[in-house]
Protein backbone atom coordinates (compact mmCIF):
# COMPACT_ATOMS: atom_id res chain seq x y z
CA UNK A 1 0.00 0.00 0.00
CA UNK A 2 2.94 2.38 1.13
CA UNK A 3 4.60 1.65 -2.27
CA UNK A 4 1.20 2.52 -4.24
CA UNK A 5 0.68 5.83 -2.78
CA UNK A 6 4.62 6.82 -3.32
CA UNK A 7 3.97 5.81 -6.98
CA UNK A 8 0.94 7.57 -7.48
CA UNK A 9 2.39 10.75 -5.34
CA UNK A 10 5.23 10.44 -8.04
CA UNK A 11 2.74 10.36 -11.06
CA UNK A 12 0.70 13.32 -9.82
CA UNK A 13 4.00 15.64 -9.16
CA UNK A 14 4.84 15.05 -12.41
CA UNK A 15 1.76 15.25 -14.32
CA UNK A 16 1.48 18.46 -12.36
CA UNK A 17 5.07 19.72 -13.84
CA UNK A 18 4.34 18.79 -17.04
CA UNK A 19 1.25 20.33 -17.15
CA UNK A 20 2.50 24.06 -15.80
CA UNK A 21 5.05 23.63 -18.68
CA UNK A 22 2.88 23.35 -21.23
CA UNK A 23 0.70 26.07 -20.06
CA UNK A 24 3.95 28.39 -19.55
CA UNK A 25 3.02 28.55 -15.88
CA UNK A 26 6.64 27.59 -15.52
CA UNK A 27 8.58 29.39 -18.07
CA UNK A 28 11.81 27.94 -20.26
CA UNK A 29 14.85 28.74 -18.49
CA UNK A 30 13.36 28.73 -15.25
CA UNK A 31 15.08 26.26 -12.11
CA UNK A 32 13.30 23.51 -10.70
CA UNK A 33 13.80 24.25 -7.24
CA UNK A 34 12.98 20.58 -5.11
CA UNK A 35 12.64 22.66 -1.70
CA UNK A 36 10.12 25.13 -3.26
CA UNK A 37 8.48 22.66 -5.45
CA UNK A 38 7.95 19.95 -2.57
CA UNK A 39 6.43 22.67 -0.34
CA UNK A 40 3.93 24.20 -3.11
CA UNK A 41 2.69 20.95 -3.74
CA UNK A 42 2.37 19.57 -0.22
CA UNK A 43 4.55 16.69 -0.81
CA UNK A 44 8.38 15.55 0.54
CA UNK A 45 11.53 15.93 -2.01
CA UNK A 46 11.42 12.95 -2.90
CA UNK A 47 8.26 12.74 -5.54
CA UNK A 48 9.59 16.09 -6.86
CA UNK A 49 12.95 14.85 -7.68
CA UNK A 50 11.70 11.98 -9.66
CA UNK A 51 9.39 13.49 -11.51
CA UNK A 52 12.07 16.00 -12.20
CA UNK A 53 14.04 13.33 -13.46
CA UNK A 54 11.44 11.77 -15.33
CA UNK A 55 10.92 15.26 -17.38
CA UNK A 56 14.70 15.16 -17.87
CA UNK A 57 14.74 12.20 -19.10
CA UNK A 58 12.15 13.18 -21.74
CA UNK A 59 14.12 16.42 -22.90
CA UNK A 60 12.34 18.92 -21.30
CA UNK A 61 14.79 19.09 -18.37
CA UNK A 62 18.22 19.97 -18.60
CA UNK A 63 20.37 19.32 -15.21
CA UNK A 64 23.44 21.24 -14.93
CA UNK A 65 26.33 19.78 -12.06
CA UNK A 66 26.81 22.43 -9.16
CA UNK A 67 23.58 24.32 -10.58
CA UNK A 68 20.17 22.59 -10.27
CA UNK A 69 17.23 21.48 -12.93
CA UNK A 70 16.32 23.70 -15.47
CA UNK A 71 13.68 24.06 -18.11
CA UNK A 72 15.01 23.74 -21.50
CA UNK A 73 15.36 26.81 -23.88
CA UNK A 74 15.56 25.59 -27.90
CA UNK A 75 16.29 28.38 -29.80
CA UNK A 76 14.29 28.56 -33.30
CA UNK A 77 17.40 27.63 -35.26
CA UNK A 78 16.97 24.30 -33.28
CA UNK A 79 13.94 23.80 -33.99
CA UNK A 80 13.89 24.48 -37.39
CA UNK A 81 16.67 22.04 -38.12
CA UNK A 82 14.87 19.49 -36.43
CA UNK A 83 11.71 19.95 -38.49
CA UNK A 84 14.03 20.02 -41.79
CA UNK A 85 15.74 17.33 -41.45
CA UNK A 86 13.11 14.82 -39.86
CA UNK A 87 11.21 16.18 -43.14
CA UNK A 88 13.88 14.65 -45.31
CA UNK A 89 13.91 11.37 -43.87
CA UNK A 90 9.96 11.01 -43.55
CA UNK A 91 10.22 11.62 -47.52
CA UNK A 92 12.84 9.02 -48.22
CA UNK A 93 10.32 6.40 -45.53
CA UNK A 94 7.68 7.44 -47.24
CA UNK A 95 8.52 7.24 -50.55
CA UNK A 96 9.81 3.72 -49.88
CA UNK A 97 6.12 2.96 -48.03
CA UNK A 98 4.51 4.04 -51.03
CA UNK A 99 5.90 1.44 -53.59
CA UNK A 100 5.76 -1.37 -51.00
CA UNK A 101 2.77 -0.46 -48.84
CA UNK A 102 0.27 -3.77 -48.69
CA UNK A 103 -3.77 -3.25 -48.73
CA UNK A 104 -4.10 -4.13 -45.13
CA UNK A 105 -0.92 -1.60 -43.96
CA UNK A 106 -3.26 0.80 -45.91
CA UNK A 107 -5.92 0.21 -43.47
CA UNK A 108 -3.76 0.03 -40.57
CA UNK A 109 -2.70 3.64 -41.42
CA UNK A 110 -6.63 4.59 -41.92
CA UNK A 111 -6.96 2.67 -38.58
CA UNK A 112 -4.37 5.40 -36.75
CA UNK A 113 -5.99 8.01 -38.01
CA UNK A 114 -9.40 7.03 -37.04
CA UNK A 115 -7.84 6.78 -33.33
CA UNK A 116 -6.28 10.13 -34.14
CA UNK A 117 -9.10 11.92 -34.37
CA UNK A 118 -11.27 10.49 -31.52
CA UNK A 119 -8.53 11.44 -28.85
CA UNK A 120 -8.70 15.01 -31.01
CA UNK A 121 -12.54 15.32 -30.25
CA UNK A 122 -11.66 14.44 -27.08
CA UNK A 123 -9.40 17.31 -26.09
CA UNK A 124 -6.63 14.70 -24.79
CA UNK A 125 -3.93 16.58 -25.48
CA UNK A 126 -1.08 13.91 -24.23
CA UNK A 127 -3.24 11.30 -26.00
CA UNK A 128 -3.27 13.09 -29.21
CA UNK A 129 0.61 13.26 -29.20
CA UNK A 130 1.12 9.84 -28.75
CA UNK A 131 -1.50 9.46 -31.54
CA UNK A 132 0.40 11.44 -33.98
CA UNK A 133 3.62 9.86 -33.37
CA UNK A 134 2.39 6.64 -33.98
CA UNK A 135 0.78 7.38 -37.83
CA UNK A 136 4.48 9.36 -38.35
CA UNK A 137 6.48 6.33 -36.82
CA UNK A 138 3.82 3.67 -38.87
CA UNK A 139 4.73 4.99 -41.76
CA UNK A 140 8.25 4.98 -41.40
CA UNK A 141 8.17 1.49 -40.58
CA UNK A 142 6.38 0.02 -43.69
CA UNK A 143 9.42 1.65 -45.29
CA UNK A 144 11.17 -1.34 -44.19
CA UNK A 145 14.22 0.38 -43.71
CA UNK A 146 15.40 0.09 -39.31
CA UNK A 147 17.54 2.61 -39.64
CA UNK A 148 15.30 5.30 -41.31
CA UNK A 149 12.84 4.61 -38.56
CA UNK A 150 15.02 5.06 -36.00
CA UNK A 151 15.85 8.11 -36.48
CA UNK A 152 13.05 8.95 -37.41
CA UNK A 153 11.49 8.06 -33.59
CA UNK A 154 14.46 10.05 -32.70
CA UNK A 155 13.39 13.24 -34.31
CA UNK A 156 10.02 12.78 -33.27
CA UNK A 157 10.36 12.51 -29.38
CA UNK A 158 12.39 15.91 -30.47
CA UNK A 159 9.71 17.72 -32.05
CA UNK A 160 7.31 16.38 -29.25
CA UNK A 161 9.38 18.57 -26.49
CA UNK A 162 9.14 21.49 -29.30
CA UNK A 163 5.40 21.24 -29.28
CA UNK A 164 4.54 20.91 -25.57
CA UNK A 165 6.61 24.15 -25.22
CA UNK A 166 5.92 26.14 -28.30
CA UNK A 167 2.55 23.81 -29.45
CA UNK A 168 0.01 26.56 -31.67
CA UNK A 169 -2.35 24.19 -31.35
CA UNK A 170 -1.90 23.15 -27.60
CA UNK A 171 -5.92 24.13 -26.84
CA UNK A 172 -6.00 21.72 -29.95
CA UNK A 173 -8.17 24.00 -31.78
CA UNK A 174 -6.62 22.46 -35.08
CA UNK A 175 -5.92 18.70 -36.33
CA UNK A 176 -3.46 17.91 -39.03
CA UNK A 177 -5.79 14.71 -39.57
CA UNK A 178 -7.11 15.61 -42.97
CA UNK A 179 -3.11 15.96 -43.99
CA UNK A 180 -2.58 12.67 -42.91
CA UNK A 181 -5.40 11.45 -44.55
CA UNK A 182 -4.11 13.24 -47.73
CA UNK A 183 -0.87 11.44 -47.26
CA UNK A 184 -2.24 8.02 -46.83
CA UNK A 185 -4.53 8.51 -50.40
CA UNK A 186 -1.36 8.91 -52.29
CA UNK A 187 0.42 6.33 -50.51
CA UNK A 188 -2.75 4.20 -51.64
CA UNK A 189 -2.41 5.23 -54.94
CA UNK A 190 1.07 3.87 -54.88
CA UNK A 191 2.57 8.01 -55.88
CA UNK A 192 5.01 8.12 -53.74
CA UNK A 193 5.56 11.73 -55.79
CA UNK A 194 2.63 12.93 -54.70
CA UNK A 195 2.57 10.92 -51.14
CA UNK A 196 5.90 12.92 -50.44
CA UNK A 197 5.09 16.45 -51.43
CA UNK A 198 2.12 15.56 -49.06
CA UNK A 199 4.57 15.06 -46.37
CA UNK A 200 6.20 17.75 -47.42
CA UNK A 201 3.15 20.12 -47.06
CA UNK A 202 1.96 18.87 -43.84
CA UNK A 203 5.48 19.31 -41.87
CA UNK A 204 5.81 22.67 -43.49
CA UNK A 205 2.22 23.99 -41.87
CA UNK A 206 4.01 22.34 -38.66
CA UNK A 207 6.99 24.82 -38.86
CA UNK A 208 4.72 27.94 -39.88
CA UNK A 209 2.49 26.88 -37.33
CA UNK A 210 5.54 27.33 -34.86
CA UNK A 211 6.44 30.58 -36.49
CA UNK A 212 2.75 31.97 -35.74
CA UNK A 213 2.29 35.48 -34.71
CA UNK A 214 1.95 35.55 -31.14
CA UNK A 215 2.93 32.00 -30.43
CA UNK A 216 6.11 32.68 -30.01
CA UNK A 217 7.67 33.88 -26.15
CA UNK A 218 8.67 37.58 -26.32
CA UNK A 219 12.11 35.93 -25.05
CA UNK A 220 12.47 33.00 -27.95
CA UNK A 221 15.72 33.04 -29.59
CA UNK A 222 16.02 33.85 -33.20
CA UNK A 223 19.66 33.35 -34.72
Amino acid sequence: MGQTRKINSEDSVYRKLKTAIRKRYIKQGSQLVEVALAQQLGVSRTPVRSAIKRLEAEGLVNSIPNRGAFIITPTQREIKENFLVRAQLEIMATRLTATNITPKQIQELRDLIEVETKVFDKNNLDGYYAANDAFHLKVADFSGNRVLYSYIRELLDRTRIFLILYDPFYKLEYSPTKEHETIVDAIANHDPERACAALQEHINSSINGLESAGQLPEDYLSI
